[in-house]
């Protein structure tokens, strides 16, 4: 063996072989992260994203922004390890800085965050036009709208609402502010036949027009109670003598303490009605002055009076003769 290791041929053999085996393995090496790389090329992959959230960064304090879209597509590409959770988790951000800008028309940039750095993306729009305004707030008192009004049956009507609370915030741009014309809660009574009572509705706002502004609320709703009964109208009465006193006894006059009553019924009939006049009273048991009850009548279509007796006094003329002697 020593003999070999002294042999010139044989060392300069194991040198050879020796460089070939660094040779190939330096070579294979190289390939392999040659086949890596062209691996993973192919195994690029790409998905579109639609309906991401688009999140404005501003001074809310001062400022309110307008023309920005809700929404934007998010596409990306790349590898699949580094996109399949981007895909499923979605949580990343993509968003408009405007920290830095004051009132006015500005181009800005989307931009993205949270997004692995191995992966290209690409947002559409990558652009957009925002306009920056001073932030104005004003409270307006809030009206009741009624929704279908005409199915409420004839005989009931609508009394006045009570909301709660009665006035709301509105903020926004000062020329979105200046346009506001009316700012209502709707409330729906068709076929109500009772009160309805703490019902919560939306408040909505309008210019002019009649067109829905775009402003923030505070709050978005109110309570509203709506007295709903049946149709009342009050009105005055008079009275006048029926028959003939027995006595011979002149009447003097007829009055009453009460000077209205209360009637109810269709809401066509109670327009109608102004008055109960010309209530007779029966005098023919009347002898001097005296104070009777007498009945209201009910007119043609009215459903109830109230009260349905009043007191009335008789004078007659005997007595007021003698009263002045």
């Amino acid at each position: 063996m020593d003999n070999l290791f002294r042999n010139k041929w044989f060392i300069r053999i194991i040198s050879l072989l020796l460089a070939l085996l660094l040779w190939v393995s330096i070579n294979v090496d190289d390939n392999m992260d040659s086949d890596s790389q062209w691996f993973n090329d192919t195994s690029s992959e790409s998905e579109v994203m639609n309906d991401i959230p688009l999140e404005v960064q501003f001074d809310s304090e001062q400022y309110v922004v307008s023309g920005l879209p809700q929404n934007v597509t998010v596409a990306v590409e790349g590898p699949n390890g580094a996109l399949a959770p981007v895909i499923r988790q979605q949580n990343f951000n993509v968003f408009v800085d405007l920290n830095d800008l004051g009132p006015g028309t500005h181009e800005v940039n989307v931009q993205h965050s949270g997004i692995s750095n191995q992966l290209s993306v690409s947002i559409e729009p990558r652009q957009v036009e925002v306009t920056i305004e001073e932030k104005e707030n004003q409270d307006f008192e809030v009206d009741v709208d009624y929704i279908n009004e005409n199915q409420i049956e004839n005989e009931y009507s609508i009394g006045e609402a009570q909301i709660d609370p009665e006035q709301v915030t509105i903020t926004g741009s000062s020329a979105a502010v200046d346009r506001v014309a009316s700012v209502k809660a709707m409330i729906d009574v068709g076929e109500a036949e009772d009160t309805l009572e703490d019902i919560e509705a939306p408040v909505k706002v309008y210019d002019a027009q009649g067109n829905e502004l775009n402003v923030l609320l505070d709050p978005t709703s109110v309570e509203v109670t709506v007295p709903i009964s049946k149709a009342e109208k009050e009105v005055p009465i008079s009275f006048e003598a029926e028959g003939e006193s027995s006595a011979g006894v002149a009447i003097d006059s007829i009055n009453s303490e009460t000077e209205s009553v209360t009637i109810r019924g269709p809401n066509d009939v109670l327009e109608e009605i102004e008055n109960l006049e010309g209530i007779p009273v029966d005098v023919t048991e009347i002898e001097s002055d005296e104070t009777v009850e007498v009945e209201v009548p009910l007119p043609d279509e009215v459903t109830a009076v109230e009260p349905e007796t009043v007191e009335v006094e008789v004078q007659t003329e005997e007595n007021v003769e003698s009263a002045t002697q």
